[in-house]
């Protein structure tokens, strides 16, 4: 890959006329990109190859009225960010003029070297440019060119243009080259630092013939009378002995120069493969660059202006650096990461391969950097989804300079590039994604730039550790329990440390993990349907949950099944620790079952035949809770008998059909009561009053329907309190006395003999004590017999109702011999008081 240069320099105008294309009068000089130059080979000056330029250099048409295009578009825009810097008559930074301050002697000049100076017009720089490109293919693959351009403030010139090349920068105390600084006036001498070809053979021609040691050039133009002429000239020998090679007059195989129509500016570009290099593959670097007016080509010309700027550099060659994140063993981690461990630590590395570009081979040297930190998306836990940024977190920062300017020595055993260097080990204590920042410093020695890697590629994902969550159900119940469940968690990672990332495996105490279990429970019968959560238990330090309070009551039977799920914290997966997700784990089933309630009677005791008797059934233990969806259900009471007082009475003594049936048919065969909830434990039901009609014992049984959350249960024949006994009923003594009143007669007469004849008898009651009105009973006539006559009354009858005085009234009819006689009221009176309750 070939990457430009493309620098300018500049001053700024002293109300001159602008010059074409608008662009101002700027002195300045900065570096926009650094540039990887391959090389060809080069025999001898005569030999050069003969390629063209990458650049258009001097296309414009001839004419009064062509608009001047110099620089042209190689440097287009270039000037825009340039520093100002006086010119004309202003004195302004350069050398001073000096025996010491010559060109060939000026970098073992004792400072003070600079002064403020004012040079004329026709050797005042107003703007400088330099850029580079390859004339290959698409910029690639054949010989690399440097461009430089100029202004001037005058249209011609004296002396030389020159453009100095040194590898190393400038001494440090130069600074920002501030005119008005002491430290630079004082004791900066930008040259101080040239160094030379240490074995160049003094043969004709670029660097010998040789291209192992290239060491600091000039390019200088001549710059009067029009000249298109350009020399290159190389230091020789080490520092402070160094020599100018002689000047090497540069053809139009491997240079190209050209003016301005108006002659203010020009350009020109080398063949730096071919003249610098020699064609050989070799890496040179420039830290410092110096535009310059010279008065001639000698070493002993003065320099009449420079711009000096700082940071100006350039190189052929340059590096990549290409890393792969690894583990503790080496390899490369995959793409879906690496666990940390049970232990909650996990230990990673970054390889590095270091490539050179630009030249085939160069001098393995410099140190690189490895930082380790936590990716911008990680804070939020191993939760989130990776984001294809290498940026760190800026929200919690992490982050571990692991080696610093770790000396670069290859690791895979051939000497030269690529370069394999592995980083120092790394320790992380929490889940997350996390890049690798590997930045090589290059060798300024060895003359190329250094590189960096931070790309996606240098990310990595550290998998949480995965728990495993078993579970244990409370015991199968009965409705209206409580179901509960228990999850212990194992194969936990300890939180992580606050630094995150560590240097060493000792990583200092850690907090035991920590989360909590949700659970749900799904059922009766289905893994779809919830009935309860979630709810959240928090592990205890052994990783043991449990349901918290309150629990679930169980008001359908059936099988339930709890579900788990853990949420623990980083570096602990909560994605994948759940538990019985499908509802297949016994262990998380509890079998809710009917209540099996019991039934209790109390059957009334003893009866008088005649009177009705009754049951009232208990059912006791079941579960009936107020807010139930069922109907209590309904109990039925059958009733036996009646046994007499010799019949043996047993569980079998009750016979519904059959030989020997003895159930009491009763307005149907059964006795129906609906329960009444009572309790959320028991309820009650009383049998219809029944009323037997004969005497003995009667033996009632139970028995309960059940329903959606109770079974049935029914007593048996002869259970105890089940027995009604009807006794005979008592036979009460009522009298009630009466009366048949009689009464006899004996009529006598002294003479007429014995009377004859026939008598009435009267008798009257309470209510007519003189005989008056009609009689209570009235005899019919009845005849004397001897002169007796008797009643025989069978039709009124004295009884408590009419109980009093009665009078009896005889009359006599007479007869031949006798008178009748009509008889005397009150003659008879019978007075009649009847008790009926005098009998206890």
């Amino acid at each position: 890959m070939h990457r430009s240069w493309n620098v300018s320099w500049g001053k700024k105008s002293s109300g001159r006329r602008t010059r074409t294309r608008g662009l101002t009068r700027k002195r300045s000089a900065v570096l926009l990109a650094v540039v990887a130059l391959p090389l060809a080979t080069l025999v001898a000056p005569n030999a050069f190859a003969g390629t063209v330029p990458p650049f258009t250099i001097g296309d414009e048409a001839p004419g009064p009225t062509v608009v001047i295009n110099i620089p042209g578009d190689d440097a287009t825009g270039l000037n825009a960010s340039n520093p100002d810097d006086p010119e004309g008559n202003v004195k302004e930074l350069g050398p001073l003029n000096s025996n010491t301050t010559k060109i060939g002697v000026i970098h073992n000049d004792a400072p003070p070297t600079l002064d403020k100076t004012n040079p004329n017009g026709q050797v005042d720089l107003r703007q400088a440019w330099i850029n580079t490109k390859n004339d290959g293919p698409n910029g690639t693959g054949g010989d690399d060119w440097i461009y430089f351009a100029w202004e001037r403030d005058a249209n011609t010139g004296s002396g030389f243009i020159a453009y100095e090349f040194m590898q190393k920068a400038a001494p440090t105390v130069c600074g920002t080259y501030d005119p008005n600084s002491a430290t630079v006036l004082g004791q900066c001498n930008p040259w101080a630092n040239r160094d030379g070809d240490t074995d160049d053979t003094g043969a004709p021609g670029p660097d010998g013939g040789d291209g192992a040691d290239v060491g600091d050039f000039f390019i200088l133009w001549d710059q009067q009378g029009g000249s298109k002429d350009l020399f290159y000239r190389k230091w020789l020998g080490t520092a402070p002995n160094l020599t100018l090679s002689a000047p090497l007059l540069l053809d139009t195989n491997v240079s190209r120069a050209d003016y301005s129509v108006d002659g203010f500016r020009g350009e020109a570009a080398i063949n730096v493969t071919d003249i610098v290099f020699g064609g050989q593959a070799t890496c040179l670097a420039f830290a410092n660059i110096i535009p310059s007016t010279v008065t001639g080509n000698s070493d002993t010309a003065d320099y009449k202006d420079t711009i000096l700027q700082p940071g100006v550099d350039l190189s052929n060659c340059g590096t990549t650096t290409t890393t792969t994140p690894r583990d503790s063993a080496g390899a490369a981690i995959p793409a879906d990461g690496i666990s940390i461990t049970q232990n909650g630590v996990v230990e990673v590395k970054d390889r590095a391969v270091i490539a050179l570009t630009g030249a085939a081979s160069g001098t393995v040297g410099g140190t690189i950097d490895f930082t380790l930190c936590r990716a911008n998306d990680s804070a939020a836990g191993p939760g989130g989804t990776p984001a294809a940024t290498s940026a760190c977190d800026t929200t919690d920062p992490k982050s571990l300079l692991v080696d610093n300017d770790k000396t670069v020595v290859d690791e895979d055993g051939v000497a030269g590039f690529p370069v394999t260097v592995t980083s120092s080990s790394a320790w992380v204590t929490a889940a997350g994604r996390y890049c690798w920042k590997a930045v090589y410093s290059g060798n300024e020695t060895a003359g190329y730039t250094g590189s960096s890697d931070e790309s996606v590629g240098e990310c990595f994902v550290i998998k949480p550790v995965t728990p495993s969550v078993t579970t244990t159900a409370s015991d199968d119940v009965t409705v209206g329990q409580t179901l509960s469940d228990t999850a212990t968690v194992t194969g936990l990672a300890p939180k992580p440390t606050t630094a995150v990332i560590h240097n060493s495996s000792s990583v200092g105490t850690r907090a035991p993990a920590s989360g909590t279990v949700t659970f749900e429970l799904y059922g009766p019968g289905s893994c779809a349907t919830k009935v309860h959560g979630p709810v959240n238990g928090s592990i205890n330090t052994s990783g043991v949950a449990t349901t918290p309070n309150p629990q679930y009551v169980a008001t359908e039977p059936g099988t339930y099944s709890w579900k788990a799920t853990f949420n623990g914290d980083n570096p602990n997966n909560t994605a994948s620790a759940t538990h019985n997700t499908a509802c297949d784990q016994g262990l998380e089933d509890v079998v809710v079952s009917k209540k099996q309630p019991t039934i209790s009677t109390a059957a009334t005791t003893t009866a008088v035949l005649g009177s009705t008797i009754t049951d009232k059934a208990t059912v006791a233990g079941g579960y009936f809770p107020a807010d139930s969806p069922y109907s209590p259900g309904t109990v039925t009471f059958k009733l036996y008998g009646p046994f007499g007082p010799d019949d043996v009475i047993d569980e079998n003594s009750c016979v519904d059909s059959g030989d020997g049936a003895n159930l009491i048919a009763a307005g149907g065969s059964t006795v129906n009561a609906t329960v009444v909830a009572g309790s959320t434990t028991s309820v009650e039901a009383s049998a219809t009053p029944y009323a037997p009609n004969a005497p003995g014992t009667y033996l009632w049984v139970a028995s309960y329907s059940g329903n959606g959350q109770n079974l049935p249960v029914s007593g048996t024949c002869a259970d105890a309190n089940e027995a009604s006994i009807i006794t005979r009923a008592p036979a009460d003594i009522a009298t009630a006395q009466s009366f048949y009143p009689q009464d006899s007669v004996t009529v006598s007469a002294t003479v007429g003999g014995t009377p004859t004849g026939t008598v009435v008898f009267k008798l009257f009651g309470p209510d007519a004590a003189n005989c008056s009105g009609t009689a209570a009973w009235t005899s019919p006539e009845i005849t004397l017999n001897a002169g007796q006559a008797a009643t025989n009354n069978q039709t009124f009858v004295i009884n408590a109702a009419n109980a009093g005085a009665y009078h009896w009234l005889v009359s006599y009819s007479g007869d031949a011999s006798h008178l009748p006689n009509p008889g005397v009221c009150k003659d008879e009176t019978s007075s009649v008081s009847i008790n009926n309750n005098a009998i206890p």
